[in-house]
C-alpha cells in the first residue's frame, strides 16, 4: 500500500474520531446542564421543605414569621436584624436561580415557578429589606426584574387570606 493512501486512510480516521468526540461533548454537556437544572430544583425543594418544617414544627417560628408579615413596624431592632436574616436566607437562592435564568440555563417551566416564587414574597417587608442588602452582589438586570415584581407584582398574602386559598373549595 502507497504511503500515499495511508495517509487517506488516516485522515479519514481522524475525522471520524473527531467527529466522535465531538458527539461525546455534546452529550456530556447535556447531562451537566440537566443535572444543573435538577441541583437548582433540589435546593429549590430543600429551602422551601425546612420553611415549611419550621413553620409545621415550631411554634415560636411560626409566630415570628407571621409577625414579620402582618406586623413589621411592631418589630424591635433585634427582631428586624432576625427577619433580615431570614430573608436573605430565602431569598439568595431565588436570586442566583433568577441569574442561571438570564444566562439561558432554566427551562420556561423552571422560570415560571421561580417567578411564581418572587412574586408571593417580593413584597414582605423583610425580603425587601434583604434585597437592598444583597442588591450589589446581583447584575443589573436581576434589579431591574426584581423592582418591576415589587411595583407590578402580587402583593403578599396575609395568614387569613392563604388560610382562606388552602381551604377554599
Amino acid at each position: 500500500m502507497p504511503l500515499q493512501e495511508m495517509y487517506y486512510i488516516a485522515e479519514m480516521v481522524v475525522g471520524v474520531a473527531v467527529i466522535i468526540s465531538i458527539v461525546f461533548v455534546a452529550i456530556e454537556l447535556r447531562q451537566n446542564t440537566y443535572l444543573t437544572r435538577k441541583s437548582m430544583a433540589d435546593q429549590r425543594e430543600d429551602r422551601m421543605g425546612w420553611l415549611n418544617q419550621a413553620l409545621l414544627l415550631d411554634d415560636e417560628f411560626r409566630t415570628f414569621q407571621q409577625k414579620v408579615i402582618t406586623d413589621w413596624d411592631g418589630l424591635n431592632d433585634d427582631e428586624k436584624v432576625r427577619a433580615t436574616q431570614l430573608g436573605q436566607q430565602m431569598l439568595t437562592p431565588l436570586l442566583n436561580e433568577l441569574v442561571a435564568h438570564f444566562d439561558n440555563h432554566l427551562s420556561p417551566n423552571e422560570f415560571r415557578i421561580l417567578k411564581w416564587s418572587l412574586e408571593l414574597v417580593c413584597n414582605r417587608p423583610h425580603m425587601r429589606r434583604a434585597f437592598e442588602f444583597l442588591r450589589p452582589a446581583y447584575p443589573e438586570e436581576v434589579h431591574k426584574f426584581y423592582d418591576d415584581l415589587i411595583k407590578h407584582g402580587r402583593r403578599h398574602l396575609s395568614g387569613r387570606e392563604a388560610s382562606q386559598l388552602l381551604f377554599e373549595k
